[in-house]
C-alpha cells in the first residue's frame, strides 16, 4: 500500500509541473488556431474528428490536448521510476504510452464532437 501512495504522489507532482511547464511555454505560440502549422498536432487532431473550431473552442481543445498529454507523459515516467529493469521499463512504457494515447484522444474526439453537435441544434 506504501508504495500505491508514493506511485501516486510522484505522479501527482509530476503532472502538475509537467502541465504547469506546457500551458505556460508550450501553448503560448499556440493561441490562434490559423497560426499552427500545418502538421501540428491540434490541426491533425481536428481534422482526424472532423470538429469544427467555430463551435467549439480551440482554447478548449487546446487545454484537453494539454492536459492528456501531461496525463501520458507523467504516468509513463512514474511508471519508469517504478521499474527496477530498464529493458522492461521501456518496453511496458512504450505499449502503455501507445495504449494511452490512442484511447485518450479517441475518447477526447468524442466527447467534443458531442459538444460540437449539442452547439449545431
Amino acid at each position: 500500500m506504501d508504495t500505491l501512495l508514493e506511485f501516486m504522489w510522484n505522479f501527482l507532482w509530476l503532472f502538475l509541473l509537467v502541465l504547469i511547464a506546457t500551458l505556460v511555454f508550450y501553448n503560448k505560440s499556440r493561441k490562434n488556431y490559423s497560426k499552427l502549422k500545418k502538421r501540428d498536432p491540434i490541426r491533425v487532431f481536428i481534422a482526424k474528428y472532423n470538429l469544427d473550431v467555430r463551435k467549439v473552442s480551440y482554447k478548449k481543445i487546446l487545454l484537453a490536448s494539454s492536459i492528456i498529454n501531461s496525463f501520458i507523459i507523467s504516468f509513463a515516467a512514474t511508471l519508469v521510476i517504478f521499474v527496477d529493469n530498464y529493458l522492461w521499463a521501456i518496453l511496458i512504457c512504450f505499449v502503455v504510452v501507445m495504449c494511452l494515447i490512442y484511447a485518450l484522444y479517441d475518447i477526447a474526439g468524442r466527447i467534443f464532437k458531442k459538444m460540437e453537435e449539442k452547439e449545431n441544434v
